[in-house]
């Protein structure tokens, strides 16, 4: 019983060395996600609603976000709100002819 071969001896190593290597990106994972949890950027004040002026009752049709422009369908008025700034840019009352 002497020292096992050398091709035995480098699979052995490298065995070893993914299992390491396996666990040490493991560690970094979790570490990346534990960095990610602690440094979330701070929602700005604010945040989330845009009054439209709806009346009670009235039903969005059709939403399309295009870049930072919203574009909101009623049926009855479109509306064009500007995501970042949450400011209604423009605001058209559509009739029948």
């Amino acid at each position: 019983m002497g020292e096992a071969p050398p091709v035995n001896r480098f699979l052995v190593f490298a065995v070893y060395f993914m299992g390491a290597l396996i666990v040490l990106l493991f560690l970094g994972l979790i570490g990346g996600i534990i960095y990610k949890i602690k440094n979330r950027a701070a929602l700005p004040e604010g945040t989330g609603l845009v009054e439209l002026g709806l009346p009670a009752g009235a039903q969005v049709r059709e939403a399309i976000l295009t870049g930072d422009k919203l574009t909101i369908n009623t049926g009855t008025e479109v509306f064009i709100v500007e995501v970042s700034s949450r400011k209604v840019l423009l605001r058209v009352k559509v009739t029948s002819p």
